[in-house]
């Protein structure tokens, strides 16, 4: 691998993904355009050495499968809702080989939700005569703290995502991920200045209460001036080719399989 940083993306849709079961089916996107199918947000980070793996839901197994991906170094969660937490329990067979358990990091208020959910995958039950070991470590981080997962640096921002918050992520201070976000404190918008590359959401051409639409992202990219900048978390409204059309220079729709090389 050449290149310091491949992002490849694993998936782009909103929380029902596209096509979306019942009525709503491809909503406007036209179905003839592969790149308008997209499973739920999630993207993975890779050197030479490592694989970072940002949010699980519930497509990631066929996400992983599809890419090859023999092991995973570490999971970053951005927050606790369903379509970004919903497939962990798929990750177990990364811990079967060495029984290295799988670091995930994620902010305190989502550490709480997913010990309530599947705390089977962090804690073993003292009073269980099951053969299952927990396959995950929580390991709790904040806003505005770096880390390291092996040679790659992650600096945490915070998000605002309607009633919660979200973790936006900048990788080795050149590429930032920030799904799931409709507004940024002052802070965030200060460390997102002038990077390589944004994958950020656009969801649609009207507002939401929890989701920037085009013309707001629009409106911070121009700000903040990356080198190019990807839409993610795009609706059932927004069709690929029309995206693309509204696009300011440098701007793009990603889609599912979009390769990155920074």
């Amino acid at each position: 691998m050449k290149s310091e940083l491949k992002i490849t993306v694993l998936g782009t849709g909103t929380s029902v993904g596209i096509p979306a079961l019942g009525k709503l089916g491809w909503g406007k996107c036209d179905p003839n355009n592969p790149k308008n199918k997209r499973q739920r947000c999630s993207i993975l980070i890779q050197n030479e050495n490592t694989t970072i793996l940002i949010d699980a839901g519930p497509d990631i197994k066929n996400q992983l499968i599809e890419h090859n991906i023999k092991k995973i170094d570490g999971v970053l969660i951005t927050h606790q809702h369903s379509d970004h937490i919903s497939g962990l329990d798929e990750l177990r067979p990364f811990y079967f080989y060495n029984r290295e358990k799988i670091k995930l990091y994620t902010n305190s208020e989502t550490s709480i939700f997913l010990l309530n959910r599947f705390d089977y995958l962090f804690n073993r039950n003292k009073n269980s005569q099951s053969y299952f070991e927990p396959p995950l470590e929580l390991i709790n981080i904040d806003y505005y703290q770096n880390l390291m997962v092996n040679n790659i640096s992650i600096h945490t921002i915070k998000q605002h995502h309607g009633v919660i918050d979200t973790l936006g992520f900048i990788i080795n201070n050149t590429f930032a991920y920030c799904t799931d976000v409709v507004s940024f404190p002052k802070e965030s918008l200060e460390c997102l200045y002038n990077l390589n590359t944004i994958i950020i959401t656009g969801l649609r051409s009207a507002p939401h209460t929890a989701h920037a639409h085009f013309d707001l992202t629009f409106k911070w990219l121009a700000d903040l001036k990356p080198r190019i900048a990807y839409l993610t978390h795009l609706s059932p409204e927004s069709d690929h080719d029309t995206v693309t059309k509204l696009c300011p220079s440098g701007v793009y729709p990603a889609y599912d399989g979009l390769v990155i090389n920074i």
